[in-house]
């Protein structure tokens, strides 16, 4: 069955999101009104680890048009007990009770009649804080003696994973050498477009509760809800509306997220809460900041032997459950054949925001560390980092590839990807003007590497690893489209317009795309870890490919031919010498209103439901403690060329260039901005970005004076090549593009700056790369 239509899965399509957002049209939630809304403002902690000895609201319920001040303790009896953490055994409280743990963490909430009287409210609150020592160094608060942020616990090792092969010690004993380094990437913040957001409306007559929230998966927020309030899930709508990006920052729940809905259950009135931006950096989950020991066993000739590694992760207040020290230490074997390993993985509690999902969880880390070994033991052993990557790379031929760790990588060509990108990048003229550079006192650097980003993670309990796609023909001839993940600004409703117009036929602006809105669309666990054109996309294929045969099916009926000789063409559906035809308005007209006229075996109606199940998930580990957690595995090479100032520190990136493959493309167009975007927040993370805190745990990067995001002034040359190799596993073949992009440029750059300052001996081991580090390692290098 053909479809012979203007629209086909791979053209490169203007998103159909973009005129309304660009002209201000967007609704987030912000936007949202609701008549005779209060605004609700959070007293925050002002230090990192203290007990609350008191707080006393009656000074801010003085202050005329505020209408109510809690507390934890106000709210506790109408809460379910709540427990997180990474391995939910740490009670959490929406409005801290007893003790607090980061700076910033609520402690009280105020309702007023404006966001600034809410404000003004929550300055008057008292709180009598008795102080405690703070926990920040994640190194020292393994060591017993370390002051305790959960009194229920018995240590701040509060995760830990073990992975090891079989005779790992003989492997080492028997290498030619062993590199032992100490690496570590800095704290991260997501940084939105559009920082968090609540509105909750409670219609007493109805019992019906409606939250409009900025978050990445409205259905789990839904059941966090219902679970936490103890209130029927079917009475509450959860609307996701427009979201300003998320980057991991909107994926589980906060503690906030339920005293908004909470306060308009009991006042009965509309509530408004939005996040300033201090708030986001103060309190938004943050990610990265892992610490990793590392020994690699090689040969003379570069070969990798073994590596074993210990990973330190900074997780904060630990509130959230965190998939980041897992995810790395599953993946530091990376894209090469290494097949002898060993991982001791400790998540620790300090005191600082929480942490967990940032674009690339996990996996950046795991990128970094293993790309700074490769190029470390080309430099040891004298060797061209490019050729020990080569030696080393999983060949096309040995796909579908069972790691050591039991990953299951679905397709990769990673030696052709690599010569592609450095085909790109001009790769032996750019060594040449190096030299003639060098010799003008020009210090450049050219670093070659390859990452890759697993996707469409599908854990038990947390993104389930499926996708449901619902489409209706409404009898009026326009198209819906139910999707079960939402959109943080990707451009979904293009894409998933595209693939079912590409299968009946029908025009891309008669087909509406309805996401994020509990009320009307299937259950899905939400957006993240690039799983929605690896799980959401294949869904709305299956369904619209059963829509399209359910036209057929009727049209064959009634033109008294096989189904196999049609073609869905120009609005009709016809023969495909085009002789006899039916109009699409027709079979739907029919499908509705003479059934009489449709196959024995069809239903009346023209809407369909499919889902898209990974096929190649391990749920539970095998008996070596191996499993594959994610369904899809694209790569990027990149080849950066820097020169590096010797006198101020400065790097400027002269050009990036980077081939990326994420199996089959549905929109070039799409995928392009995607990964452009996701090389500048790389970028941004190599060089520019990092939350710190000091010693009493105050944050010291506390605004965007201190916190340098890239803007555009910032973006360097990039060039992006596509290398299409399918994955086996989907319909469509396709892995996932968002965040690919990220995981190249630290180590990339890293590479390139040790390159332009080789004369000197610096050696990179830690992120980011800002003017004061650069002058301290070539300070170091030359004592």
């Amino acid at each position: 069955m053909e479809v012979k239509n203007h629209v086909e899965i791979g053209d490169r399509l203007k998103r159909k999101e973009t005129e309304r957002l660009i002209a201000g049209k967007g609704t987030f939630v912000d936007d949202v009104q609701p008549a005779g809304a209060l605004y609700v403002a959070f007293v925050r902690s002002i230090y990192a680890h203290a007990r609350i000895k008191q707080i006393d609201t009656r000074p801010a319920l003085s202050i005329p048009g505020v209408h109510a001040a809690v507390t934890g303790r106000d709210i506790q009896a109408d809460l379910a007990e709540v427990r997180g953490g990474p391995v939910r055994d740490i009670k959490i409280y929406p409005l801290a009770m007893d003790k607090v743990r980061y700076v910033g963490e609520p402690i009280a909430a105020v309702v007023a009649e404006s966001r600034y009287l809410a404000e003004d409210g929550t300055e008057a609150v008292v709180v009598d804080y008795e102080a405690l020592p703070a926990v920040v160094d994640p190194e020292k608060a393994m060591s017993a003696s370390s002051t305790k942020l959960f009194d229920e616990l018995k240590s701040n090792i509060v995760y830990e994973f073990h992975f090891s092969t079989p005779d790992l010690d003989q492997v080492f004993s028997n290498a030619d050498l062993v590199i032992s380094e100490r690496l570590n990437s800095q704290r991260l913040t997501p940084f939105p477009m559009e920082p968090r957001a609540y509105c909750a409306e409670y219609e007493p007559r109805s019992g019906l509760l409606t939250c409009w929230a900025s978050t990445a998966g409205a259905h789990n927020f839904r059941t966090r809800l219902a679970e936490t309030l103890g209130f029927p899930e079917s009475k509450i709508r959860v609307v996701a509306p427009d979201v300003g990006g998320s980057f991991g920052g909107k994926n589980g729940g906060y503690q906030e997220e339920v005293v908004v809905p909470l306060l308009a259950l009991k006042l009965e009135r509309p509530m408004k809460w939005a996040e300033t931006r201090v708030e986001h950096l103060r309190t938004a989950r943050q990610g990265r900041d892992q610490i990793h020991y590392i020994d690699v066993a090689v040969k003379k000739d570069g070969t990798i032997l073994a590596v074993r590694d210990k990973i330190i992760a900074d997780i904060g207040c630990s509130y959230g459950v965190d998939n980041s020290i897992s995810s790395a230490a599953l993946y530091v074997p990376g894209v090469y054949q290494i097949q002898n390993y060993a991982v001791d993985a400790y998540g620790i509690a300090t005191n600082k925001a929480n942490h967990g999902s940032l674009r690339g969880i996990g996996k950046a880390e795991a990128a970094f560390v293993i790309e700074r070994m490769v190029d470390i033991i080309a430099r040891k052993l004298k060797l061209d980092s490019i050729e020990v990557r080569k030696k080393n790379f999983i060949p096309p031929e040995a796909f579908p590839y069972r790691n050591v760790t039991g990953a299951l990588y679905d397709s990769g060509q990673y030696e052709k990807c690599l010569t592609q990108a450095l085909e790109l990048a001009q790769y032996e003229e750019a060594k040449e003007e190096k030299k003639r550079l060098r010799a003008q006192g020009v210090y450049r650097g050219i670093g070659a590497v390859l990452v890759m980003e697993p996707t469409s993670s599908s854990r038990i309990y947390a993104t389930g690893g499926y996708a449901t796609c619902r489409i209706r023909i409404e009898p009026s001839g326009t198209v819906s489209v139910f999707s079960s993940v939402g959109d943080q600004g990707q451009g979904h409703g293009t894409t998933i317009s595209a693939i079912v117009a590409s299968r009946i036929g029908f025009p891309l602006d008669k087909i509406y795309v309805i996401r994020g809105d509990t009320a009307a669309t299937p259950y899905g666990f939400g957006t993240g870890s690039s799983r929605s054109s690896v799980v959401q996309m294949n869904a709305a294929l299956l369904a619209a490919e059963r829509l399209r045969d359910k036209l057929v099916n009727i049209a064959a009926r009634n033109l008294q031919v096989p189904a196999k000789e049609l073609v869905i063409r120009d609005g009709k559906v016809c023969e495909k010498d085009g002789i006899k035809a039916i109009g699409l308005k027709d079979i739907v007209r029919m499908a509705y209103g003479a059934i009489h006229q449709l196959p024995e075996d069809e239903e009346p109606g023209l809407e369909v439901t499919s889902q898209f199940i990974n096929p190649n998930i391990d749920y539970v580990p095998d008996e070596r403690g191996r499993m594959n957690t994610f369904s899809a595995y694209p790569y990027a090479a990149v080849v950066a060329v820097v020169d590096v100032d010797i006198h101020t520190g400065f790097v400027k990136i002269v050009k990036y260039c980077t081939v990326h493959d994420c199996g089959n493309i549905i929109n070039p167009q799409i995928v392009e901005t995607q990964h452009y975007g996701s090389v500048v927040q790389g970028i941004g993370a190599a060089i520019y970005e990092q939350i710190v805190y000091d010693e009493d745990g105050q944050l010291v990067t506390a605004s965007l004076m201190d916190y340098k995001v890239p803007t555009v002034e910032e973006v360097p040359d990039i060039r992006l090549g596509h290398m299409i190799t399918p994955s086996p596993f989907s319909p469509l073949g396709t892995k996932g593009a968002g965040e690919t992009g990220m995981l190249g440029p630290p180590p990339a750059l890293a590479s390139a700056i040790e390159d332009a300052l080789a004369e000197f001996g610096v050696e990179i081991r830690n992120t980011p790369y800002t003017p004061e580090k650069i002058l301290g390692l070539i300070r170091n290098a030359k004592n």
